[in-house]
């Protein structure tokens, strides 16, 4: 099993799958990694729905902008929020989403956040209840391809010392 710190630091955006299923028992750890996610409260106003209908795919993959990819992928999972649950469900439905993806990249997954879209669209193609908001909808499976590591600010840039701005280093 990888060190926490090196799943962080391995974890790439992938768009591009093999067609390998993922097992349900890995599927239900990564779900269950995201519901170890803290919440405002501990409300947990986070829900999953796993997209594997190739036909669905390809819809919803048409209401992304940059997310034409996932009608090729094996599944995606779509992270969602209610807004009655939490006041703070952006925040809590999206450390749920990086919980997810890091767990997956532990398991050598690849996850893809996919933000801009259709939510109203996609919102009636998978029934949500009209307080829940969408998150992500992020592919899953085993990457066909690993990208290289993308380029970082050097902590010079984005570490400060008691006020903004103030070098760290």
């Amino acid at each position: 099993m990888k060190s926490c710190i090196d799943v962080i630091f391995q974890r790439r955006s992938i768009r591009n799958f093999k067609n390998d299923p993922v097992p349900d028992e890995i599927l239900f750890q990564l779900i269950r990694a995201a519901q170890y996610a803290p919440s405002s409260w501990n409300r947990q106003p986070w829900r999953f729905i796993v997209i594997r209908e190739r036909e669905k795919l390809k819809t919803i993959s048409g209401l992304l902008p940059y997310g034409k990819f996932l009608s090729r992928v094996p599944m995606a999972i779509a992270i969602v929020a209610s807004e009655r649950e939490s006041d703070l469900w952006l925040v809590d439905g999206s450390i749920a989403a990086q919980n997810l993806m890091l767990a997956a990249e532990n398991f050598d997954l690849g996850t893809c956040w996919i933000a801009e879209c259709d939510k109203e669209e996609i919102k009636r193609i998978l029934e949500l209840p009209e307080e829940f908001h969408i998150i992500t909808i992020t592919p899953l499976g085993y990457p066909a391809v690993k990208p290289n590591a993308p380029k970082r600010k050097d902590l010079k840039e984005v570490l400060f010392l008691e006020k903004f701005g103030k070098g760290y280093l």
